[in-house]
């Protein structure tokens, strides 16, 4: 008996995997887990578990299908293959490989040891298609990765064994997932059927403003890709994405944008290759009394671009990558203490927390200079509509103000209805460059 394991590859087409169980034509266990180690990890939030169970139930609807079962189990695999190991012998184990966490080293390390004491063989495929992309020439491979034909697996072919709800039941080390089972509707919602919708209606129509939209907070809720999450939990292959994309070009839809999204396709599987290191938690000994970092964590920092980005990110999990790197050029040049928790706290809220990907915003220019917030918000198109969406309390301030409420005077303040210290918060004075505090009335007053 084999077994088909899914992780973070959540389809059921373009999978080589289970291209290769079909292959084998050996009976093969379908097999996913909730594990204990992944839902205790303090990069993992109920969000992804809601995206990862609505990823399921059409996965599992898309097999019932062809008459076959997808067992869904709340126990680490390395405990359900040694029970299956034990009841029915497994020969191979076919999987995408997972890396990214140290916690998955951890398991996969663990893995393969048990397999290798049992003779067990673990068939894992890379999730980037083609050679080094590190490499000079890795941008023409992957091209040409992208460009093979996807081959059409019939699910019909598929020989399976169905464990049982008793056996499977037996294996569940945790309690029933309550929190993922509860619907927001402020979050996309995961599945492959919700993933072509999106990836549709890009190619086709709003990916007519992509290269606009790529670093405009607000134009980016609709004529970005919001791919994203559909990518990092498997709903969507990138090489699918790449040909769909390649044939809207050829049908005459929008070919600059379409051009332009495809070079971001491709940084995106070169950043796959990278290893994400979590910072090494350092919290000051009375981290607890210093709000600084709860503030940054809820958007009440007084800086009104950086709090507008958190909220943004706290009810949507999504944001563009320009704004994420100014939430992490705040944590590290103004909290550097805490940066080992506010990377899990960035990860926990991104729908599309990706290891790789986040590792990239830890090496960006955020890594080398204080991002300058008020010159962020003068440079990024369209911000004044983000902020005063994000923002209410500070929606009818002009523009001056609203890059810069800290400028007010007193009477500025009852003029307007805001009060600093009251209405919204005033940044702490080493949070400001000097030559905007220079000129800043409530910091003058506060002398």
């Amino acid at each position: 008996m084999n077994i088909l394991w899914f992780q973070r590859d959540l389809r059921w087409s373009d999978h080589l995997p289970l291209q290769a169980a079909l292959a084998e034509g050996q009976a093969v266990v379908l097999l996913f887990c909730y594990e204990p180690l992944l839902l205790k990890d303090p990069h993992f939030d109920k969000r992804h578990g809601r995206f990862i169970r609505e990823s399921l139930q059409e996965l599992s609807a898309a097999f019932q299908q062809q008459h076959h079962t997808l067992h869904i189990i709340r126990n680490d695999f390395l405990a359900v293959l040694q029970r299956l190991h034990r009841r029915y012998g497994v020969e191979t184990i076919f999987s995408y490989e997972e890396t990214g966490l140290p916690v998955l080293h951890q398991r996969n390390q663990a893995i393969q040891e048990y397999c290798h004491n049992e003779g067990v063989e673990w068939v894992r495929f890379p999730k980037v298609s083609g050679a080094d992309l590190q490499e000079a020439d890795g941008k023409r491979r992957w091209q040409q990765a992208m460009r093979k034909p996807i081959p059409s697996l019939d699910l019909s072919q598929l020989k399976t064994v169905s464990l049982g709800a008793g056996f499977t039941e037996h294996l569940s080390a945790v309690d029933d997932l309550h929190p993922f089972h509860i619907r927001d509707f402020h979050f996309q919602r995961g599945g492959f059927t919700q993933a072509r919708e999106w990836l549709t209606s890009f190619i086709k129509i709003r990916s007519v403003q992509y290269s606009r939209a790529e670093n405009n907070p607000y134009l980016s809720r609709y004529n970005a890709s919001r791919l994203s999450a559909y990518l990092s939990w498997g709903n969507l292959s990138v090489r699918e994405v790449y040909q769909a994309s390649s044939k809207a070009i050829k049908e005459g839809f929008y070919s600059h944008d379409l051009k332009l999204f495809q070079q971001k396709l491709w940084l995106h599987d070169r950043l796959q290759g990278r290893w994400y290191e979590p910072p090494i938690a350092s919290l000051p000994e009375r981290w607890e009394e210093d709000d600084r970092f709860e503030a940054w964590k809820t958007g009440q920092t007084g800086l009104p671009l950086v709090d507008a980005a958190m909220r943004c990110l706290l009810e949507t999990g999504y944001l563009i990558p320009r704004l994420r790197e100014l939430l992490t050029s705040v944590l590290r040049q103004r909290l550097p203490e805490f940066e080992a928790e506010g990377w899990q706290w960035l990860a926990r809220q991104s729908l599309d927390f990706d290891p790789m990907l986040l590792d990239a915003y830890r090496s960006s220019r955020a890594k080398r200079k204080f991002l300058n917030p008020v010159k962020e918000a003068r440079t990024l198109p369209d911000v004044i509509h983000f902020l005063r969406i994000w923002l209410p309390e500070l929606a009818h301030l002009p523009p001056r103000f609203l890059y810069e409420p800290w400028r007010m005077r007193p009477a500025e303040q009852r003029q307007y209805g805001v009060y600093l210290g009251r209405s919204y918060p005033v940044p702490p004075r080493s949070w400001i460059p000097r030559t905007v505090r220079k000129h800043s009335i409530a910091f003058k007053i506060s002398r």
